[in-house]
């Protein structure tokens, strides 16, 4: 047989309202009240004992500092590689997928034309097809789906291109976020693979003035409209162009490219 475990009842006092055993709640009436238990008007009322509350061991409150601890180095950390981003953020990248900052107010140095000066949509002056169409590259088309092109012809080792290729480079570190660019390297130690020099022999057409071809060949290809159509728009250089003209062209690619796609 299993005995059950006999819990002393607790009651309040009827006169003076404090907590007895309700063993001991007769002689407590007796010898305090000068009272028995059916000369009291009132009838007993149970008293319920407070649940002892747990505080939490000194092990419990060292792991929730340690875990509050944790999270304000991980918010610390994340706040600090944001801040660290944005401030190494290049001037030619996208700000908030809405184009690169500096495009809010900026204004093209050049504009549609046929000469030197202007982008062009048919073959230009001093081009023997000069004011003709030009059937572009599929990858040059291809990629004005997404963005803008830029391409180098030169050749690793050749002196004389080297410093238009360099150049063309450098700012296609700012600007190369907005940009397709292809670096076509026919270089002299013949590593180039079949695909580098399939473009870096087409991108010849492109030559501006039709004849014999010269390294470093420069193109850039945009959006632009003509008579209120948009076309693909471009221009195209031998030899070096100096580092400002060259970044606003590339600028004003991406310009035309912006409000015309």
């Amino acid at each position: 047989m299993i005995k059950e475990k006999n819990e002393e009842k607790w009651v309040i006092c009827p006169e003076c309202k404090i907590k007895l055993k309700q063993s001991h709640i007769s002689t407590h009436m007796q010898h305090v009240h000068n009272k028995t238990l059916d000369e009291s008007s009132e009838t007993l009322i149970p008293a319920t004992m407070p649940k002892k509350i747990k505080k939490p061991g000194p092990l419990k409150k060292s792991k929730s500092k340690m875990t509050i601890g944790l999270i304000v180095i991980i918010i610390v950390i994340i706040a600090a590689s944001i801040i660290v981003l944005s401030m190494n953020k290049p001037e030619g990248s996208n700000n908030n997928g809405d184009g690169a900052a500096w495009l809010k107010n900026y204004k093209p140095v050049y504009n549609l034309g046929t000469d030197s000066n202007n982008f062009w949509v048919n073959f230009p002056i001093g081009n023997p097809s000069v004011g003709q169409s030009v059937s572009h590259l599929s990858w040059i088309t291809e990629d004005l789906k997404e963005k803008p092109v830029v391409f180098v012809c030169h050749r690793t080792g050749c002196a004389s291109c080297t410093p238009q290729a360099d150049r063309v480079k450098a700012l296609i570190k700012t600007y190369g976020e907005d940009i397709v660019f292809y670096d076509l390297d026919d270089d002299y130690a013949g590593t180039a693979t079949a695909d580098i020099l399939a473009k870096y022999n087409a991108a010849f057409y492109y030559d501006p003035n039709g004849g014999s071809h010269y390294i470093a060949l420069t193109g850039v290809f945009t959006l632009i409209k003509d008579g209120g159509e948009v076309k693909i728009g471009w221009h195209s250089w031998e030899g070096n162009v100096e580092d400002a003209p060259m970044e606003n062209w590339i600028k004003d690619s991406i310009y035309y490219y912006h409000i015309n796609k």
